[in-house]
């Protein structure tokens, strides 16, 4: 079973749009919707209890608390072997869903599956999965974990109230010896509310160093990642710089509306999987998913 959990507050049409593309298209695979509403006053609630569906979980928190709260209040009630991350904007693909859950079942050593996503607002390029920070180049935004690996990271860290819990997990996962993979196939699709508009993270967000506050943390708690990732690139192969390289031209041309008009999708593709930076040689035959990512033990263990 997969259990989806997906706070939302105050997007009734874009909640709408994402249950529709999960209620019976999952065919005989086993799954559960989880919601946690930050008190919503849009009809939210009482559109989600006239539908009647028995796959659906409604946590009602009464009021924002922030979109880390969200999700650890869906992790204690969800019931699945793995449990998926996402947002009310956003669209699914079942089938690349399933084909997750089925390659976690058959490779226990991967934690966790990130879906590829398409971003509407960002020229619609395919494969928006990575994101390069400032200093590393980390994959993932939307996860799907196996459940036993999310509790041996004991969930996301409530320190991390809005902003770094994506790649705070990510290395969570890595850290406790686990691989992570990457769907070649769109698994959803994002349209991504700005920031600026209703959002369940705004709970948090009235403090405007909330982004640096959190920054600094997670530079706190992985003390090695900013040098120990410089020190293995300064001294690795042509191969992994060409990959930072092929990491950082995705980066620009996810922000770029000029590039995205010179720079087509095959294209795009291509330099998303040689963006997988410090590969896993164990999972090079991998047909329906990108190389696992895989950094330095110094990076990893130096906390």
């Amino acid at each position: 079973m997969i259990s989806l959990c997906i706070p939302t507050y105050n997007r009734i049409s874009d909640l709408k749009r994402c249950l529709n593309s999960i209620i019976g298209k999952f065919g005989s695979y086993p799954y559960e919707i989880i919601i946690a509403d930050g008190g919503s006053t849009d009809g939210t609630i009482e559109y989600l209890k006239d539908l009647n569906c028995e796959e659906i979980k409604l946590i009602e928190q009464g009021k924002l608390l922030g979109v880390t709260r969200a999700y650890n209040d869906s992790f204690k009630i969800a019931k699945g072997d793995y449990i998926y991350i996402g947002n009310d904007d956003t669209e699914l693909i079942p089938e690349v869903f399933i084909k997750a859950c089925n390659l976690m079942e058959k490779e226990a050593q991967i934690g966790l599956v990130a879906p590829k996503d398409q971003e509407t607002l960002h020229g619609n390029l395919p494969g928006v999965t990575i994101k390069l920070r400032q200093y590393w180049a980390l994959l993932s935004k939307f996860h799907i974990f196996r459940s036993s690996v999310l509790k041996e990271i004991n969930y996301y860290d409530k320190n991390l109230r809005t902003y770094y819990t994506d790649d705070d997990s990510c290395l969570s996962v890595l850290a406790k010896g686990y691989t992570i993979a990457f769907t070649r196939d769109v698994g959803m699709i994002h349209y991504r509310i700005p920031d600026e508009n209703t959002n369940i993270a705004r709970a948090v967000n009235l403090d405007k160093n909330r982004f640096e506050i959190e920054l600094k943390y997670l530079q706190k708690k992985w003390k090695y990642l900013k040098d120990g990732l410089d020190e293995y690139l300064s001294s690795s192969s042509f191969k992994k710089r060409k990959s930072l390289y092929c990491a950082h031209i995705c980066s620009k041309t996810y922000h770029s509306k000029i590039l995205q008009k010179l720079i087509t999708k095959g294209l795009y593709d291509l330099l998303l999987e040689q963006s997988v930076i410090f590969k896993d040689k164990k999972f090079d035959n991998l047909k329906d998913f990108y190389l696992v990512q895989k950094y330095p033990d110094k990076v990893l263990r130096g906390r």
